[in-house]
């Protein structure tokens, strides 16, 4: 298998100097192109204006990856403007802390509200801990500091983000992205950090469900 290298543009939320890094960076002639200097905690409409200032200057027949990213929605989002590829802790990273990506939202099992839920994390996922256990049984694993619980939720997560690409790729081969994406953000609800971080203010805890 042949490696491939991928340049690396910056420029913070400065429109020229995304501009000029990007045609700096292309005219190295990489295999890809990445994107850096995102996601590190400006609101998430000044990410948005940097990929968008970004990517106009990449090549259309090379990978454009988002380094960093990203959240189901901003996947969705970026996909819209362009991006190719991803790569990001966040859905490890929200397991360690209790909680699982669904289709419509974060949710917090370690939270009062699952005690008796006894479906899956998220119904219709076919993942392993879908298949295996209910979001009760993951309550109480998580609750007694059984590592179990982590890495279930890790699973459900990793597999989730997996199949949210997959079905993206499915849509822009079918000329259905357009719908999809309409219906997946009127359908997904942000956790309260990222609708915080929107209106560029003090992010409150953590949506519980």
């Amino acid at each position: 298998m042949n490696s491939l290298l991928f340049g690396i543009v910056q420029g913070g939320t400065f429109e020229d100097l995304r501009k000029q890094s990007a045609q700096a960076i292309v005219d190295l002639d990489f295999n890809g192109y990445a994107i850096g200097g995102v996601s590190v905690g400006e609101p998430e409409p000044e990410m948005f204006k940097a990929i968008e200032a970004t990517v106009p200057y990449l090549p259309a027949d090379r990978p454009r990856y988002a380094m960093g990213l990203g959240t189901p929605a901003q996947l969705v989002e970026l996909v819209a403007r362009g991006i190719d590829m991803f790569d990001c802790v966040i859905p490890t990273r929200v397991a360690r802390n209790g909680s699982a990506f669904t289709r419509q939202g974060m949710i917090s099992l370690k939270a009062g509200w699952a005690k008796e839920e006894f479906g899956p994390i998220e119904p219709g996922c076919e993942c392993f801990a879908c298949r295996r256990f209910t979001r009760a049984y993951l309550r109480h694993l998580l609750n007694v500091n059984e590592i179990l619980g982590l890495r279930m939720l890790s699973v459900h997560n990793s597999h989730m983000f997996m199949k949210l690409m997959a079905d993206l790729r499915a849509h822009i081969a079918a000329g259905t992205f357009a719908e999809f994406r309409r219906e997946f953000i009127t359908t997904y609800r942000p956790s309260r950090k990222i609708l915080a971080a929107r209106n560029n203010a003090k992010p409150t805890d953590e949506a519980a469900r």
